[in-house]
């Protein structure tokens, strides 16, 4: 019971407060007051990303949603400017030096992601062409010559679109 607690008071600390901030920074369109909260939002991100890896093996750490809630209540609170450490001292340092190899992989996964895509569009268009086709005039022998080819052209293609869904 007090572990639900806590999770709904990490939550409110950790995304509630800070929406409801980072809305009214954006509505003053003051790049004083947004700067901190992007900062935020980069460093709550990375810690998500974390807990989504590792997440099981955090749970079983005693006391580790008291730790969760004080680490994520120092990261949000002005006074502390915990996230603005986190991110000035550990974030953009590691970003900054792979910051060429980043722009690579990211370029070439929407390069490859767009080819693909379109190649499976192409494939599914032509695919739905011919069922069309078949569906008017009747003619069941197509259908199964059609079905099998365009199903394995839609199958590959989908294949390779899904290799890119781990980098997104």
């Amino acid at each position: 019971m007090f572990g639900l607690l806590l999770k709904f008071l990490s939550s409110c600390v950790s995304f509630q407060y800070p929406v409801y901030a980072s809305y009214k920074a954006l509505k003053s369109r003051d790049q004083d007051a947004l700067v901190p909260w992007l900062v935020y939002w980069v460093v709550v991100s990375v810690v998500t990303a974390v807990e989504t890896w590792f997440g099981f093996l955090f749970v079983w750490l005693p006391l580790y949603h008291f730790a969760r809630f004080g680490f994520m209540l120092w990261l949000v609170m002005p006074q502390s400017q915990g996230a603005n450490y986190v991110y000035y001292t550990y974030i953009e340092p590691a970003i900054s030096s792979h910051e060429q190899e980043i722009e690579t992989l990211v370029s070439t996964a929407q390069d490859k992601a767009k080819t693909g895509g379109l190649e499976l569009l192409n494939t599914s268009i032509e695919y739905i062409k011919c069922i069309i086709v078949i569906m008017i005039t009747g003619d069941k022998n197509v259908d199964v010559k059609v079905n099998d080819a365009g199903l394995q052209s839609v199958r590959s293609q989908q294949s390779e679109v899904s290799k890119f869904a781990l980098i997104f």
